[in-house]
């Protein structure tokens, strides 16, 4: 609603009623008689202020006009291939989750219709494009189920306007790589990489002198897509001459993925004189030593000399971190023999320990790797301090991360509310993700904590629980829906938990009614 409606009572808004001097401005016609009546006799000026917003609220909501229309209304005569879904118990389930439930299961109701072949019906249309424009994740998962009204309903609004092109990023489509925006233009760059990548590469190529940073980072991230040695020209010229800090990491992070290229062989091979085989007494045994002195072709391959004034590690050891994180992982197993949590435990006994497993940890979150992965989550606390390797799970091959979760939920206590976020994160919304469930045996044993947690007497557990039950539930093997829909109810429960416990059982219905489609 535009704020000049109720301009004309900004002044005593803004200085209170009680102190403002001056009296009520004068609206002329029929809302000018309904706000004189509204404030007429001995009408308090507070009580007055507010009854003459609510007039003109609702004159100006009655009077409201769209723009006039010199064209055909909508393409309602062209046939929709798509069937809209007539389950009207489904159709109120999906208004609410769109608007108020959780991201995960409202792109898994798009997920199913557009599995079904179905369209979203006209009513759903408005809370839909709001909910995508709202949050991204969404609109992909959107653009096919629009149907033909709701792309030409998109494109009457500017703030619905995303999701008009999303769905027709076609190699042919040349009309969304010149006229898209930035998210259109990437997952139109996306495709392209996946089907003509050294076609996308020179497209990229040729925009990028006039792209804004933003922009160049999140297009040069798209060559991730057929990643190949045909990429490094493009990429070694972004590590060295873009202006942008985020881009030159991006690049360097993708040049990791290619071992045989260039830069990282240089890495490696400034590396390799300092991690050497040493022969004891009884056996032989790795050492790695730090730089003893900065090289002068460092600077080349963006390693500084000059240690940061913030950085916490000393100046040899920030040397040998920087060497390390610019080495693929691979290197170090094929180097010394030894697994990736052999190699945990063999810095933990040297004296570079922080500056290896940082680098490593970076190495590790550009370039996923299950085993090393593995290594770095069920490392000893001392060996991995001050590293963040909860972001690292989703790394874990899918027997890894169940066992591990399972044995984490039946220990209980703090670890267990700690791998709350891990579960959600493990199944959230992304491509080729919409439908990703918890296992069973995770299911039924976080039922089981969440049922003793929500019994206990610890209030801060409880908010923990509560705070993540919805999306949880959202994820949970359908075998352990019946035990949410039992959790105790308490006649006085407070209206937190009231408005908690709807909620859930409004996702039970919505994920029940999705099967039925299926």
């Amino acid at each position: 609603m535009s704020d000049r409606v109720f301009a004309p009572l900004l002044p005593m808004a803004l200085v209170g009623t009680d102190r403002h001097a001056g009296g009520w401005p004068v609206w002329p016609g029929d809302h000018g008689a309904l706000i004189a009546e509204a404030i007429g006799g001995d009408t308090p000026p507070a009580t007055g202020l507010l009854r003459v917003a609510g007039v003109l609220a609702l004159c100006h909501l009655a009077g409201s006009m769209g723009r006039p229309v010199t064209e055909q209304a909508r393409p309602g005569a062209d046939p929709d291939v798509l069937s809209p879904l007539e389950d009207m118990r489904l159709v109120a389930l999906m208004e609410w989750v769109l608007q108020q439930g959780p991201v995960r299961l409202a792109g898994e109701c798009l997920a199913t219709l557009s599995q079904r072949g179905l369209r979203l019906p006209a009513a759903l249309l408005p809370t839909a494009l709001d909910a995508s424009r709202r949050v991204m994740a969404l609109r992909s998962w959107l653009a096919p189920v629009l149907g033909t009204t709701g792309c030409w309903l998109a494109a009457q609004r500017e703030d619905w306007k995303h999701a008009v092109g999303v769905q027709t990023t076609s190699q042919s489509d040349e009309v969304v790589w010149l006229e898209g925006n930035l998210e259109q233009r990437s997952a139109f760059l996306r495709q392209e990489r996946s089907t003509a990548p050294d076609q996308a590469r020179e497209r990229l190529i040729a925009v990028l002198p006039e792209l804004a940073a933003r922009e160049r980072l999140e297009l040069v991230q798209t060559l991730g897509v057929g990643l190949s040695l045909r990429d490094e020209p493009l990429l070694e010229r972004l590590r060295t001459t873009d202006r942008g800090g985020e881009v030159r990491q991006a690049a360097l992070s993708l040049l990791l993925r290619l071992p045989l290229a260039a830069h990282p062989r240089r890495a490696m091979a400034r590396l390799a004189p300092l991690v050497t085989q040493h022969r004891g007494l009884i056996q032989k045994r790795w050492v790695v030593e730090a730089p003893a002195a900065a090289a002068a072709d460092w600077a080349a391959d963006q390693v500084e000399a000059k240690k940061p004034a913030h950085e916490s590690l000393g100046e040899r050891a920030w040397w040998l971190y920087q060497l390390a994180r610019q080495v693929p992982l691979g290197w170090w197993t094929e180097h010394t023999g030894m697994a990736p949590k052999d190699l945990l435990a063999w810095s933990v006994k040297g004296d570079w320990n922080k500056a290896l497993t940082r680098a490593w940890f970076e190495v590790l979150l550009a370039t996923p790797e299950p085993d090393w992965a593995d290594a770095f989550v069920h490392a000893p606390p001392d060996a991995v301090k001050g590293l963040d390797t909860h972001r690292l799970v989703p790394m874990l091959s899918r027997a890894a991360r169940d066992a591990r979760w399972e044995h984490v939920l039946q220990q209980g206590g703090a670890g267990a509310a700690a791998v709350l976020p891990e579960l959600v994160a493990a199944c959230q919304l992304q491509p080729g993700n919409a439908m990703a469930r918890l296992s069973p045996g995770v299911s039924n044993r976080l039922m089981a904590w969440v049922q003793d947690r929500l019994a206990a007497q610890d209030a801060h557990q409880q908010w923990v629980v509560r705070n993540h039950l919805p999306d949880l539930c959202s994820i949970v093997d359908a075998s352990a829906l019946p035990a949410l829909r039992a959790l105790p109810r308490s006649a006085d429960e407070t209206a937190a938990m009231a408005e908690l416990m709807h909620a859930l059982a409004q996702i039970i219905d919505t994920r029940e009614a999705l099967e039925t489609i299926r």
